[in-house]
């Protein structure tokens, strides 16, 4: 299962289902009737509009990183894995992109989800987010396209806390990580809140920046324990070294032609998704009566794939999204959801009438 991106243009208008859901308390109700566990239970997959709230970029929403660039292009895999520049380049960006990943705090979508969970109306989670948002509120949470909060390296398989790279990545890139503290540095003497989101941040945690930045001076660390063990060179600062270029171990856990190479725990564009978490994926969807999509265009294949999957086994489709959705007009029909409202808006309605179901008054008047 490729996460691929959907280069084409969605449809402009979305449906709206029941015709009746146009109002935002009519999409609460109707969203509320979806869910209801006497009709069945329901499975979770969310997407990058859920932390928008939290300071972290959508791609296709009004401030996505699409919308505001039309030709913006990201990292493909097999530019990762096979070029020591695009990696320079890649982590340059993630290095200045990471605190504001760091900062991020989960906002009320992410706790109505939980709430929701935790009052059985949502059987499962399975998110596209790599921000691991969810889980401060979810224990069981699928992430079917990695997390930033690590990194693995591509020939020995060891992880590494995200953290602790951005350390040593900060040790071996000295001038980089003055440029960051200058610009938090100025933005904080603007008295603004929170200076790091003051930068455009991508969706996958990487900061845009123009197109005149060299990266060629920038250096990111060798896996330690391919260094320690003589699989992979550093160089005498403990930089990844030129020299592990195209050097094939026996035992490398990914068939790629460099040694000792590090890679955000996330999965780019082109690359399959682990066939442990989609097999996870998937059975948590095939367990469920419905399942609802949340803030996703789902313009990426991996999660279409599953919704149409599921959709074609005759399993009911509900879907909260402001814009519109690959695929939406063929996908649902009579019986199913679609409102184009806040997610958190329409959420927060639905726990409010979770809780005073659950409530004894509310057991007193029915």
């Amino acid at each position: 299962m490729l996460r691929v991106p959907y280069n084409l243009k969605i449809a402009a208008s979305p449906l709206v289902l029941p015709p009746k859901a146009t109002t935002l308390r009519a999409a609460i109700s109707a969203a509320a009737d979806f869910l209801d566990p006497a009709t069945g239970t329901t499975a979770l997959l969310t997407g990058a509009g859920v932390s928008v709230e939290s300071g972290i970029p959508d791609y296709r929403g009004p401030s996505g990183t699409y919308t505001l660039n039309r030709n913006h292009r990201p990292i493909f895999y097999t530019e990762f894995v096979d070029h020591h520049t695009i990696r320079k380049r890649y982590w340059a960006r993630s290095f200045l992109g990471w605190e504001a990943v760091r900062q991020a705090k989960p906002n009320r979508v992410h706790k109505y989800v939980g709430d929701l969970i935790n009052g059985g109306w949502l059987r499962s989670l399975v998110t596209q987010n790599v921000d691991s948002l969810h889980s401060a509120y979810v224990k069981d949470v699928t992430e079917i396209h990695g997390t930033l909060s690590s990194a693995v390296c591509l020939t020995c398989g060891t992880h590494y806390d995200r953290s602790e790279l951005q350390i040593e990545l900060g040790r071996l890139n000295p001038s980089w990580a003055d440029l960051l503290q200058q610009e938090l540095d100025r933005l904080s003497e603007q008295r603004i809140a929170n200076p790091i989101k003051s930068f455009r941040l991508n969706p996958d945690g990487d900061l845009e920046l123009p197109a005149r930045i060299n990266y060629d001076q920038f250096n990111y660390p060798t896996c330690p324990s391919c260094a320690s063990n003589g699989t992979a060179k550093s160089t005498s600062n403990g930089a990844w070294s030129e020299e592990n270029i195209d050097i094939i171990v026996p035992h490398s856990k990914r068939n790629v032609k460099d040694v000792g190479v590090l890679k955000p725990d996330v999965v780019f564009f082109g690359e399959s998704v682990d066939d442990h978490v989609k097999k996870v994926a998937e059975q948590k969807l095939q367990m469920a009566d419905k399942i609802l999509v949340v803030a996703s265009s789902l313009a990426t294949y991996s999660a279409f794939r599953l919704i149409k999957e599921n959709k074609t086994n005759g399993k009911r489709i509900g879907i909260i999204n402001v814009g519109p959705v690959r695929g939406e007009h063929e996908l649902l029909v009579d019986g199913d959801l679609r409102v184009s409202f806040i997610a958190g808006d329409v959420l927060g309605g639905v726990v409010d009438i979770m809780n005073q179901q659950r409530s004894p008054l509310a057991y007193a008047r029915m």
